[in-house]
């Protein structure tokens, strides 16, 4: 699959006073979302099987809308007045199915609220999805803080077949980027480019677990 690479949209939300009574001094919050391109991978001849991205676990602290850091002390914090448009889970299970839908080689791609049978099912748990500040600076993102943090996604994953529940693949799937600056827009910047080299590692995965379980299949039946 080429490399995608994510776009991000910044979201302001205007903070409204009560019938124009009211002015607000606290800062509107900043909402952001992480989506891949549109696919430019070719359509292959053949597709093979859907596959079901169940909504990831999230580890401990990570199954929020508040983009999560780690302080220098490795006490586990959040930004302030910024938020993803969702839980991070949800964030990267939209990403996650964008991913595998882009790269044309399966028949359908669900999601977990999906109400169909797939073929494949997929699981991952968030073990990492953070701005990591250890060693480098303060976690405030204001650029006060002496150093930009690196960032870290990753995701621990199984891939199994779903009628007969056989393990196929379990692998991780991961990522990290330094941000260029203690700076909140670079530090989303390096979320994006590390959650895009784990989707690229996890579509790798899949797709190639899956295209060599069809072949296997179709051996199989060949030779009866």
């Amino acid at each position: 699959m080429k490399k995608a690479l994510a776009a991000l949209t910044l979201l302001p939300l205007a903070l409204c006073g009560c019938g124009g009574v009211f002015d607000s001094k606290i800062a509107a919050p900043q909402i952001y979302v992480l989506r891949l391109p549109a696919s430019t991978a070719p359509t292959p001849a053949l597709t093979v099987g859907s596959v079901l991205v169940q909504r990831p676990e999230a580890g401990p602290g990570l199954d929020s809308n508040r983009i999560a850091l780690l302080r220098s002390d490795r006490r586990f914090d959040f930004y302030s007045a910024s938020l993803w448009a969702a839980p991070a889970p949800d964030v990267l299970e939209s990403v996650i199915v964008e991913a595998l839908r882009s790269t044309n080689a399966f028949s359908a791609v669900f999601d977990d609220a999906a109400p169909f049978a797939a073929r494949y099912d997929l699981r991952c748990t968030m073990r990492r999805f953070e701005a990591d500040y250890t060693g480098h600076g303060d976690g405030s993102g204001n650029g006060n803080g002496g150093g930009a943090p690196t960032i870290h996604a990753a995701l621990d994953c199984t891939l199994g077949r779903h009628r007969d529940r056989a393990l196929l693949a379990s692998f991780t799937a991961q990522g990290s980027a330094r941000a260029s600056e203690d700076r909140l827009g670079a530090v989303v910047a390096a979320f994006e480019s590390a959650t895009v080299t784990a989707m690229n590692e996890l579509a790798r995965v899949v797709t190639t677990s899956v295209a060599e379980t069809e072949s296997a299949a179709a051996k199989s039946a060949a030779s009866q």
